[in-house]
């Protein structure tokens, strides 16, 4: 791959201003339509995205990444393509609660969560390094399939931070960090590298994390 242009999924009408906002609901992988905020910002970006010429666009055509990876690929005449491997966290029984029902219901857990996301599996939820292994492997898979080419990948909030650290090789503890200064659209040059070839990368983040 030449280059990924990493699109950071699009609002619902869960998300109040920044992620950590009290009145935020986790989303995980519920299944939810944009707000109009969100397709107003897509349209913002989508001349951005076209002028990169990418060949395609993928994501995991679930939760508000799939109604996201749509509305681009229609507005970008691209063609969309799926990879379950990048759907978001599973949040388990925290899906749907705002940040604000977390810290009352969940206090102790949710201070940890933030202070080290690797350390806590949100109740019928999924570890964080489970969900970057199978992120690495989409990334792996999407980098041999589109050898020198430009490609989209759009994830929910979780992924989408899960493959900054994959790309700058930064460790997960810091995923809340990332989450709350990240862009909607982050460009990487690859220039024909094996940065998408990450198994090793995975270790190595995870380690530093503890």
């Amino acid at each position: 791959m030449k280059k990924l242009i990493l699109i950071r999924a699009a609002d619902t009408a869960w998300q109040k201003g920044r992620p950590s906002a009290d009145e935020s609901r986790i989303q995980g992988v519920v299944p939810l339509p944009l707000s109009e905020l969100g397709k107003d910002s897509l349209r913002e970006m989508a001349e951005a995205i076209m002028s990169e010429k990418p060949a395609s666009i993928y994501s995991s055509g679930n939760e508000s990444s799939g109604p996201t990876a749509k509305f681009l690929a229609e507005a970008c005449n691209l063609k969309g393509k799926k990879n379950s491997d990048l759907h978001e966290l599973d949040c388990g029984l925290w899906q749907g609660l705002k940040i604000s029902d977390l810290k009352k219901r969940y206090g102790r857990a949710f201070r940890q969560w933030r202070e080290d996301p690797t350390s806590v599996r949100p109740p019928q939820g999924e570890l964080l390094c489970e969900t970057t292994q199978r992120v690495a492997q989409a990334l792996t898979v999407i980098g041999e399939k589109n050898p020198d080419k430009t490609i989209v990948v759009v994830a929910a909030m979780f992924v989408s931070a899960i493959i900054e650290c994959l790309l700058s090789e930064t460790s997960l503890v810091q995923l809340w960090q990332i989450i709350d200064r990240q862009e909607p659209l982050c460009v990487y040059e690859l220039e024909g590298k094996s940065q998408l070839l990450v198994p090793e990368k995975v270790e190595r983040i995870y380690e530093d994390s503890n």
